[in-house]
């Protein structure tokens, strides 16, 4: 390895920090997978538009997630930075970094010598996505050791791909709405990781059930529940596996939406991760043909936190396929759609969409008989 130039343990305090504040880090598990009591209010949500500057925009935001996520990603600017901020990236931190990988892997001639002040620039563009260039992302890449997976979505978002999208919105839930839930539920103590949905519509053509599959992560030592929202059309919940009961406390949060307690099988500490399996189950008395409309024809998920690695598939079966089936935005829990899209169902008699991360927003599949 080629010794570098004045190297030495250095520190950056805030004087050098960006201001690339990602709003919400933390995520609560509210779904809104059935028919609800309409919200007032709500907000458009946005979804970046084609094109490579979003792409490169794309790219940019889940590559500051990643180094804001608790780890060994964020600890690798973090040990040069002297003083922090919550939901914060410190410039001179992260070009020290990359400034020390290319000391002992230089691309070009130069950077043995290069310093980290002379690299701020570059992170302070790469991280707003004003120039993300396939150079400095491979750096990044490189530089902070990002996992396997993440660096394929780090690509995937950086080329465009129509298959990894990232959402958000200034409101998924209405002003007041939002206050009640807030209150109610107070701060977040996890965060989605990734959720699978996996809805079932049955021969009757109406919601069955709901099998989803989370990853959480502590953001606080002696985690051992977490909020579950819900509506009052839920008739059961099988809980499968990393949680062991409901908390016997119902409460009306806000108009229609109902919270309880989830019980996990262990208490998490901080940085600590845990799988949960669980089953939703609705019934629903028979409903004429005319009336399959609406509320009745449509699974969504209402995030108002950051919401990573979101998984959503909707599974009809083969007795009672619809005419048509789109993914759509909505304006909040009780605004119109925003923007949809056609998509066709595959052998399976499914539709599904991944997304990078959401967050604020409702997003989901409907269709029509």
């Amino acid at each position: 390895m080629v010794s570098p130039p004045q190297r030495g343990q250095l520190s950056y305090d805030n004087d050098d920090m960006s201001r690339l504040v990602l709003s919400g880090e933390r995520d609560c598990a509210e779904t809104e997978s059935v028919p609800e009591s309409p919200v007032p209010g709500g907000g458009a949500a946005m979804a970046l538009p084609p094109g490579p500057a979003s792409a490169r925009e794309a790219a940019a935001a889940y590559l500051r997630e990643l180094l804001l996520r608790p780890g060994r990603t964020r600890r690798a600017w973090e040990q040069y930075a002297e003083r922090n901020r919550p939901g914060q990236i410190n410039q001179m931190a992260v070009a020290e970094v990359l400034a020390r990988y290319l000391w002992d892997y230089p691309r070009r001639p130069g950077d043995t010598e290069i310093l980290p002040r002379q690299l701020k620039d570059t992170a302070s563009r790469a991280l707003s996505g004003k120039l993300l260039s396939k150079a400095a992302l491979g750096l990044f890449i490189e530089a902070f050791g990002i996992p396997l997976f993440e660096r394929d979505q780090l690509w995937k978002l950086w080329e465009g791909s129509s298959r990894i999208r990232v959402l958000t919105g200034p409101r998924s839930f209405g002003v007041r709405a939002r206050a009640e839930i807030e209150t109610a539920l107070g701060p977040a103590a996890h965060r989605t990781l990734s959720v699978h949905d996996h809805h079932y519509v049955g021969a009757d053509g109406l919601p069955n059930r709901t099998r989803t599959l989370q990853v959480i992560e502590a953001l606080d030592d002696h985690v051992g529940q977490i909020p579950y929202i819900y509506i009052t059309d839920a008739l059961s919940i099988d809980l499968i596996q990393g949680c062991t009961s409901l908390g016997a406390r119902l409460t009306e949060i806000t108009s229609g939406f109902f919270a309880t307690d989830m019980l996990l099988a262990r208490p998490l500490g901080l940085g600590e991760t845990l799988t949960l399996e669980y089953v939703t189950s609705f019934t629903y008395k028979p409903v004429p043909a005319e009336q399959m409309t609406g509320d009745l024809c449509q699974y969504r998920r209402a995030v108002r936190r950051r919401m990573e690695n979101v998984d959503i598939r909707v599974e009809f079966d083969p007795g009672m396929l619809p005419r048509n089936v789109w993914w759509a935005n909505w304006n909040g829990v009780a605004g119109e759609i925003i923007n949809q899209e056609s998509v066709a169902l595959d052998s399976q008699n499914s539709a599904q969409r991944f997304l990078g991360f959401i967050e604020d927003t409702v997003v989901g599949f409907h269709w029509e008989w």
